[in-house]
C-alpha cells in the first residue's frame, strides 16, 4: 500500500481553525480583482514578467515545413530557432495590437 498521503498547508498538515483558513481564502481572493480597474493589464504587463526568461515551447510541423525551415537555416545566416523566434515574435505583437486596440 503507498505511504503517499494528502495534506493541507499548514503545521505539519494540520490546520487550527479550518474556519479561519476557508475565511482566508475567501477574503484573498474578493480582494483579488479591484472593482475601480481603470485600465487594462494583460498578463505579459504583471510585475515579475522577465525578459530575459526564456521558456520552451514545442511546434509540430508537417515534415515539408520542418526540411522546408531547415533549407533556410542552410542557406541563411539565422539558425532555425533563431528564424522561427522572429517571424514568430513579429507575428505575436502584431495580433495583440489587433486584439488591444
Amino acid at each position: 500500500m503507498s505511504k503517499l498521503k494528502s495534506q493541507l498547508p499548514g503545521a505539519g498538515g494540520k490546520i487550527q481553525n479550518m474556519e479561519a483558513f476557508i475565511a482566508g481564502a475567501e477574503t484573498k481572493s474578493a480582494t483579488a480583482l479591484p472593482a475601480n480597474k481603470t485600465s487594462t493589464i494583460y498578463p505579459w504587463q504583471e510585475p515579475g514578467i522577465r525578459d530575459d526568461v526564456l521558456k520552451v515551447y514545442n511546434l509540430r510541423l508537417p515534415e515539408p515545413y520542418l526540411l522546408k525551415l531547415k533549407y533556410i537555416a542552410d542557406n541563411t545566416p539565422d539558425s532555425m530557432q533563431k528564424f522561427c523566434l522572429h517571424v514568430i515574435q513579429d507575428a505575436i505583437d502584431k495580433k495583440i495590437e489587433d486584439l488591444t486596440q
